[in-house]
């Protein structure tokens, strides 16, 4: 999750070189996050190819393209609807192969691993609790409906807000990591720091290191 750009300026940097300085937050079980519910009530509805459009309604009809090609990747994604219109979403990447791969150009999931990105909540909708709500509410599918062994989060280190939602999620820092994608190929990705869980122990993958074209 990254501070924002114009799609196209962001898709343009990114196919050149990229560089995320990022707060990961790892879910692997259902203690590690909170179901909340948001200061208004909204439904929480899969997107699919019948409705992806309706993303116009809170982020503008720049981003229908994008989201059609989110599904045809098979991304799996959700609206937050708030009395019949959309006011958020949330998106996750799952590795279904049976080999280590690396998402977005730059975090890499082992088998059956998902990353969670692209939790947007419209601009007048900010600050009662959605982001929240959606990150809840896709950790329980991930974990009890798709089967997803591990969960990764990731938040630019500069975006507050964002730190606080995750926090109001009921999900600690785990890990801070940077990493460098070059034309669209992760090149580096480096653990600068790993915390405690709420029992003391180290979460996560503490085997990164700077890769080579046979990693990727």
């Amino acid at each position: 999750m990254r501070w924002h750009r114009a799609p196209a300026v962001t898709r343009k940097l990114q196919g050149i070189v990229w560089i995320y300085l990022t707060n990961i937050f790892v879910v692997t079980e259902s203690s590690d996050f909170k179901t909340t519910e948001p200061a208004v009530k909204c439904e929480f509805l899969p997107i699919n190819k019948d409705n992806y459009f309706r993303v116009r309604e809170f982020r503008g009809e720049s981003r229908v393209q994008e989201y059609r090609e989110k599904l045809a990747r098979q991304e799996v994604g959700f609206f937050a609807e708030r009395d019949g219109r959309v006011v958020g979403n949330v998106w996750a990447t799952v590795n279904n192969s049976g080999a280590q791969t690396v998402a977005r150009t730059y975090m890499k999931l082992g088998p059956n691993e998902a990353l969670v990105h692209d939790v947007v909540t419209g601009e007048e909708f900010r600050g009662k609790g959605i982001g929240a709500f959606m990150v809840g509410k896709i950790s329980t599918i991930l974990l009890n409906e798709r089967g997803v062994s591990k969960i990764v989060i990731d938040v630019n280190v500069r975006n507050n807000a964002s730190v606080r939602m995750m926090k109001r999620a009921g999900l600690q820092i785990s890990q801070q990591t940077l990493a460098v994608s070059a034309f669209g190929k992760l090149i580096s990705h480096r653990l600068l720091k790993q915390y405690p869980d709420r029992s003391g122990r180290l979460v996560g993958d503490a085997s990164f290191h700077a890769c080579t074209p046979s990693d990727l």
